[in-house]
């Protein structure tokens, strides 16, 4: 499956109501399972870590227009869970375990995917994992934190954990901005208007397309229809 097919399987998936929210693995025979429910099915031998294809973070905001969270709908990815996000799926395709922080292994992984659902658009946009780890500079901040045992272990600490969501997260990767940083500015410009801002809306846009690459696709919730925005 390409990113168009994969796209158009969980919008199906979405608008049936059969996605749950959170964290959700995709394997490559298109069975979708909770985070946790993998887990379990990893650790029973029951699925092997190399059939996991892509690693689904999934929030509903049904009660909600998407212009009412426009970071969220235009910038999905920006948003602070969708970095640990990235960050949870890089360390399980490195096969890494750590099971109170709902890190399981999953060697297979090609995409991340956010879906996002509002009253009136349902946004999804997905992105391969091996071109955002690089370009996020989250391969030097694990390899940074975890030294040798990035070769030498398969349980990830605590404490190593939150030693990279604040290296990660302190980052300036968005026109020299940080990911709360970023969130901020896109918010005041889109929702409260804040015209002053405009340049560096379009700095963090380019900025945070050239990073995540992402394959967009939006659909009209109403006609289940794919829309421009």
């Amino acid at each position: 499956m390409d990113r168009i097919q994969i796209a158009d399987y969980l919008a199906k998936k979405v608008f049936n109501e059969e996605l749950k929210r959170n964290y959700n693995v995709m394997l490559i025979n298109k069975q979708i399972y909770p985070m946790r429910n993998y887990g379990e099915l990893v650790e029973a031998n029951k699925i092997s870590p190399e059939d996991a294809f892509v690693f689904i973070n999934f929030n509903d905001h049904n009660e909600d227009e998407s212009y009412n969270l426009p970071v969220e709908y235009l910038y999905p990815l920006i948003y602070g869970e969708n970095f640990i996000g990235i960050e949870d799926s890089y360390l399980a395709k490195l096969g890494f375990y750590y099971y109170y922080y709902g890190v399981y292994p999953a060697t297979g992984l090609k995409y991340y995917g956010v879906v996002r659902l509002f009253s009136d658009r349902l946004v999804i946009e997905l992105v391969d994992i091996c071109i955002v780890v690089v370009n996020t500079r989250l391969v030097k901040v694990v390899e940074e934190v975890l030294g040798k045992d990035i070769l030498t272990q398969n349980k990830i600490s605590y404490d190593q954990l939150r030693k990279i969501d604040k290296k990660f997260e302190k980052q300036k990767l968005f026109a020299g901005h940080n990911t709360s940083a970023a969130y901020s500015i896109i918010n005041d410009y889109y929702k409260y208007h804040n015209i002053s801002l405009a340049k560096e809306v379009l700095a963090i846009t380019n900025a945070y397309n050239q990073i995540f690459e992402p394959y967009r696709v939006v659909y009209d919730t109403s006609t289940r229809q794919q829309v421009l925005m």
